[in-house]
């Protein structure tokens, strides 16, 4: 043990001396930690909430929630989600027929909009409100407005896929911001669809930009849309076409327009590279500049930090010795730990080293022995009613739900082949023709009813044991809401005990929030 903390320690000094000569490669571990534990991860955080309103949104309007001659239904159901926000500045409900409603919270007031298409325009009913049911004032305006033909009404090829507007102006507000949308069928109506929107002025992520700015950290802290080429910056907000010296939106030119230009060109040029330092030579100053992708998915919005290499280095050498100091105690407090841990486990208290390399069939052994519970449940076949003999949807449907609730919870193992006593029984009642069959239409069933995007949340194991068959699916818990599709209705199920409880879209709404303020 002694030998292997004095090593431990020697070859952790040594990097650390390593570290210190190859600075560069220590400033972008050092300075991406930095910049992640502050405004970096609630930029990101509250980008990632504007796509889970826009699904909560879709999914109300996909159940038939929404009806534009209830404006005090609209009001309760969407209220809700524009209270306390620091970034979303309006939310719209709008159809392809014209009609629209669109609510925005301005210096403590409720403000709603309702209109619809006339030959000329459109009619508005605009209406101030003091709480969903009680109206203040109203009035009435006619416009050449058309929701049709704004930036933000668009529909994409594929349902709960999102679309974001390029910069443009707000027709209510005339600021200059982006606007998130997403479209979906409207039920019992051929044809006819909605588009649901939130808005987002550039003013209020200048603001955030500015919060880590004016604490005083070192360099610039930007926001990029690549493909749109407009940036932001906490005192800036710019667009630059092949010449940075073009199309500017707000003033002409900069020093600063200059240098994020040159950042991006070279980051353009080396292929984007995420979390990994360029380098630019600006007006004879080495500067080093990383980017980030804050959506992950697609890429719409990159944030990128930049600073003088000289401001780095001197940071860097005012604080190595006494972080990497601190960093050696952790480290070999943490091997001390992890040795004894590991220790402990050579002796087999689980059978092996590490869980994920346990064999499945002691998985599932280890499952069973759990017995059903908030984390595991059992079903004796995939597709089979044991009792008819015959196959059956609702069998499938069973099972299905137990796993959108694991997605939906804290995740959780499903074994299909287990009967409720904990007794292998085996899926050989479904008759598959072979095990590679079998997976190929849990692969199905899962894309079909649940959504191909959260198979990989999903590890679907095939066990044999005392010559039958058993699958393993081991969900592992999802950031965004899951449904189970059944035909055109969705339906939200979480785990409640040993059980699958199926919410109502009110209670889905408020246990998905509490679950968002709970990351």
């Amino acid at each position: 043990m002694a030998v292997l903390i004095v090593g431990f320690v020697l070859v952790l000094a040594g990097l650390n001396f390593y570290q210190y000569w190859k600075l560069k490669n220590h400033f972008a571990t050092e300075e991406l930690g930095r910049i992640k534990q502050g405004e970096v991860d609630k930029l990101k955080s509250i980008l990632d909430s504007i796509s889970t309103k826009l699904f909560i949104i879709h999914d109300l309007g996909a159940n038939g929630i929404f009806s534009f001659s209830d404006v005090v239904a609209l009001n309760r159901q969407l209220m809700p989600l524009l209270e306390n926000q620091d970034i979303v500045a309006g939310i719209v409900v709008a159809d392809n027929t014209g009609r629209e409603y669109y609510l925005r919270l301005e210096d403590g007031k409720w403000i709603s909009r309702l209109s619809w298409s006339t030959e000329n325009g459109s009619h508005m009913v605009f209406q101030e409100w003091s709480s969903p049911e009680k109206c203040v004032r109203k009035w009435e305006e006619n416009s050449e407005y058309n929701p049709l033909k704004r930036p933000w009404f668009y529909r994409l090829g594929s349902e709960r896929q999102i679309f974001w507007s390029p910069v443009y102006n707000f027709f209510s507000t005339g600021k200059l911001g982006v606007t998130a949308s997403i479209a979906c069928s409207k039920p019992d109506s051929p044809g006819e669809y909605f588009v649901f929107a939130v808005d987002v002025p550039l003013e209020r992520l200048q603001k955030l930009l500015g919060n880590w700015n004016n604490r005083g950290n070192v360099g610039k802290l930007f926001l990029i849309n690549p493909d749109s080429g407009f940036y932001i910056s906490s005192d800036h907000l710019g667009r630059f076409g092949k010449n940075p010296s073009e199309h500017f939106l707000d003033k002409p030119a900069s020093s600063e327009e200059s240098l994020i230009f040159n950042i991006f060109e070279r980051w353009n040029k080396q292929g984007r590279p995420v979390n990994q330092f360029v380098e630019v030579l600006f007006h004879g100053q080495k500067w080093m500049a990383s980017l980030m992708s804050i959506r992950a998915k697609n890429g719409i919005y990159w944030l990128g930090i930049a600073a003088p290499s000289d401001a780095l280095y001197a940071n860097l050498r005012s604080t190595f010795f006494d972080v990497n100091f601190s960093d050696v105690v952790v480290a070999l407090t943490v091997d001390v730990l992890l040795f004894m841990i590991f220790l402990a486990l050579s002796t087999r208290l689980m059978g092996h080293g590490k869980w994920e390399n346990l064999p499945s069939d002691e998985r599932m052994r280890y499952y069973i022995k759990l017995g059903e519970g908030a984390g595991v449940e059992f079903k004796s076949t995939v597709r089979t009613n044991l009792k008819t003999g015959k196959q059956g949807k609702e069998i499938e449907f069973a099972w299905l739900k137990a796993v959108v609730a694991f997605l939906n919870s804290n995740g959780g193992t499903l074994l299909l082949g287990v009967n409720d006593d904990g007794d292998i029984t085996g899926i050989e009642p479904d008759n598959f023709e072979s095990r590679d069959k079998c997976q190929l239409h849990l692969k199905n069933l899962i894309n079909h009813h649940i959504g191909a995007e959260f198979s990989s949340f999903i590890n679907i194991v095939p066990v044999e044991v005392e010559g039958k068959t058993v699958v393993m699916l081991e969900c592992y818990p999802s950031r965004e809401p899951v449904f189970m599709r059944i035909g055109k209705n969705e339906e939200f199920y979480i785990r409640s005990g040993p059980s699958s409880m199926k919410l109502s879209p009110s209670k889905m709404i408020i246990y998905v929030l509490q679950k968002m303020k709970m990351r």
